[in-house]
């Protein structure tokens, strides 16, 4: 008689925890993706479960309302930007990397930390809503932060300027990025390459 085959282990099951933020975050993916191509105010809470391939109901496991969701996305949007700008070690984490990451993505028509939802429409529903409007300055807060920690590592390796506060510098080069953002929205010429150039040779150490 031949040996029985061996069976594979059974895959390992996931918690409810864990199946809980599947849910979320593929209700964040879809409702990501459907802002972008309809803006903020068109695609209903249902179309945005169908994407996901939810219901209503899991929806509201995870979300107070749209207003809540809206938030989660931009918390999303902001933190994979600056977790991908952010995250290298060593040579890599520079002004000069934080700086590059901006350009290409104001060049490529992106704004980072809005995901691919165009500025001006989050904008519009901060001006709608204190509430959305508080969490969006706070976002802006933690991003700047975390530039400046960027920054202070740069000025520990002597690659960028010591005499420069990191939090002045942060705090920068975010308006600069959120400023440019605005400007390719309504069409005025911005040579961003040249700008950010110019930002790494007035802050090179």
């Amino acid at each position: 008689m031949g040996a029985k085959k061996r069976k594979d282990p059974a895959p390992p099951r996931s918690t409810r925890g864990e199946g809980k933020q599947e849910t979320r975050e593929a209700l964040i993916r879809a409702g990501m993706a459907l802002f972008a191509e309809q803006g903020l105010d068109a695609p209903s809470l249902d179309a945005i479960c169908a994407r996901a391939g939810f219901t209503r109901g899991a929806f509201y496991v995870h979300f107070e309302d749209r207003e809540a969701f809206i938030v989660a996305v931009m918390e999303s949007a902001t933190a994979s930007f600056l977790d991908a700008v952010l995250s290298a070690r060593g040579e890599e984490l520079d002004l000069r990397r934080i700086v590059g990451a901006f350009v290409e993505a104001v060049r490529g028509g992106g704004a980072p930390l809005f995901g691919d939802v165009p500025m001006h429409q989050f904008l519009a529903a901060c001006a709608r809503s204190d509430a959305l409007r508080a969490r969006y300055v706070e976002l802006i807060e933690e991003a700047v932060a975390r530039v400046a920690a960027a920054v202070r590592a740069g000025q520990e390796a002597e690659r960028v300027r010591r005499d420069v506060p990191a939090d002045a510098l942060a705090g920068l080069l975010v308006t600069i990025a959120l400023g440019a953002f605005m400007l390719r929205e309504v069409g005025a010429p911005i040579d961003v390459p040249r700008y950010g150039g110019a930002v790494l040779k007035l802050t090179r150490g």
